[in-house]
C-alpha cells in the first residue's frame, strides 16, 4: 500500500491552478453563497416565517374582543442533497507514464482541479433549478431559485409550476412563499429601462430591496443597452472580482450558468445545463437571505476519499464529495424573469 500511500500524499495538497480552463464557466451566485456557507447540523434544516397576523381592530368601551388563537407562523425544513465526483485514473499513468521531472504537470493535481471545477459547474447550475419530483424527478437535486422564486400558479423559466416550497404548500400560508407578482409579468419580453424600474420596485419592501441583479451575457448586454447613462456605471466588483454594472445601487453581474439562450456544449449538458428558447432569464435577489448549506464533516464539506485501489486491475478510484442544501428564506423579497430579449 506504500504506492497509494504516495498517491493520496500527493492528491490531499492544497488545489491551485496549473492548467487552462477551457471548458467550464464562472457562477458569481455559487461564489457569493460560498462565502457566506452555514453548517448543515440534523437531519432537516428547517426556514422560520411569519404569514398571518392578529386581530387588529378598532373597538369602543365594552366590546368583546375576539381572543381566539391564530397560527401566523410556521416553518418548511429541507433535507441533505448529495453529490459525488468520481475521479478514476490508472496507476500505470499516475506512476510511470505521468510522474518524474519530465511530467509536464503534475497528474494527480490535475485531476483534483478538475474534480473540484466539474462539483462547482454542477452546484452552480442546480442552484437555478428545482429540487422537486415533478415532470421530471429531481429530488436528489438542490432546492434552487425555480422553486424559491415563483407562486403557486405561475410557470417560471422551465414552465413548471411550484406548489410548494420548502415542505409548505404556497397556498395554506396566504402567499407568504409566493415572489411577489407586482409590477411586470414574469415573462419579461423586449427589456426596457421601465421594465427594469419596475421589476427592481415589485420586490422593495421598507428597507428590503434587491442588491444583486444576476442574468445571462446577453441580459447583462440589454440592461447596458437600456440603462440611461447617469445611472449605471462598469466596475470590477470588489468581493468576487467579476465585472459588473450598478442599477439602483444594486449589482448586475452576469452568471454563465444562469438559464438563457446560449447552446449548451457536451461539457455544458454534463453538468446539467440546458438552453432555454424564448429569451433570457434574470434575477433580482436579496442576498441576505439566501442560504447555502454544507456539511461540516470533512469528507462531505467539499473533501475526497483518497484513491482506493480496484481488486481485479491497475485502475484507482476516489471521489470528491458535498451534502448541503440551499434555501430562499425570503422570497417575496426578490424575483425571477424569464423570455428577456433585446
Amino acid at each position: 500500500m506504500a504506492m497509494m500511500d504516495l498517491v493520496n500524499t500527493i492528491a490531499t495538497k492544497k488545489i491551485v491552478p496549473g492548467v487552462v480552463d477551457l471548458v467550464l464557466r464562472n457562477s458569481p451566485l455559487l461564489a457569493l453563497v460560498r462565502k457566506n456557507v452555514k453548517p448543515w447540523e440534523g437531519h432537516t434544516v428547517q426556514e422560520n416565517f411569519v404569514y398571518g397576523v392578529l386581530n387588529a381592530v378598532p373597538y369602543s368601551p365594552g366590546d368583546t374582543f375576539d381572543i381566539s388563537q391564530r397560527q401566523v407562523a410556521t416553518g418548511g425544513t429541507v433535507t441533505p442533497r448529495y453529490y459525488n465526483v468520481a475521479v478514476p485514473a490508472y496507476l500505470e499513468k499516475l506512476k510511470i507514464e505521468m510522474a518524474g521531472p519530465q511530467a509536464v504537470f503534475d497528474y494527480v493535481q490535475l485531476l483534483m482541479q478538475v474534480a473540484a471545477l466539474s462539483m462547482s459547474a454542477r452546484l452552480a447550475n442546480d442552484l437555478y433549478r428545482h429540487g422537486q419530483n415533478l415532470t421530471a424527478d429531481r429530488s436528489e437535486y438542490l432546492n434552487g431559485l425555480e422553486e424559491a422564486l415563483v407562486d403557486a400558479t405561475t410557470a417560471g423559466f422551465m414552465s413548471q409550476v411550484m406548489a410548494a416550497y420548502l415542505t409548505v404548500t404556497r397556498s395554506n400560508v396566504s402567499g407568504a412563499l409566493d415572489s411577489l407578482r407586482a409590477g411586470p409579468a414574469a415573462s419579461l419580453g423586449v427589456l426596457s429601462y421601465d421594465k427594469l424600474e419596475e421589476a427592481y420596485s415589485s420586490v422593495c419592501i421598507g428597507p428590503e430591496h434587491p442588491d444583486l441583479i444576476l442574468t445571462t451575457n446577453k441580459g447583462w448586454s440589454y440592461v447596458k443597452m437600456v440603462a440611461q447613462p447617469q445611472q449605471r456605471f462598469e466596475t470590477t466588483d470588489p468581493d468576487f472580482g467579476f465585472q459588473s454594472v450598478r442599477f439602483n445601487g444594486a449589482r448586475v453581474i452576469p452568471d454563465q450558468y444562469a438559464p438563457g439562450t446560449r447552446t449548451a456544449t457536451a461539457s455544458d449538458t454534463a453538468v446539467g445545463y440546458s438552453a432555454v428558447a424564448g429569451g433570457e432569464t434574470m434575477y433580482f435577489l436579496n442576498t441576505d437571505y439566501l442560504r447555502f448549506y454544507v456539511s461540516p464533516d470533512p469528507l462531505f464539506g467539499f473533501g475526497f476519499t483518497g484513491f482506493m485501489p480496484a481488486q481485479t486491475n491497475s485502475t484507482v478510484v476516489g471521489h470528491y464529495k458535498f451534502s448541503g442544501n440551499f434555501t430562499c428564506q425570503a422570497p417575496r423579497y426578490m424575483r425571477a424573469f424569464h423570455g428577456i430579449t433585446a
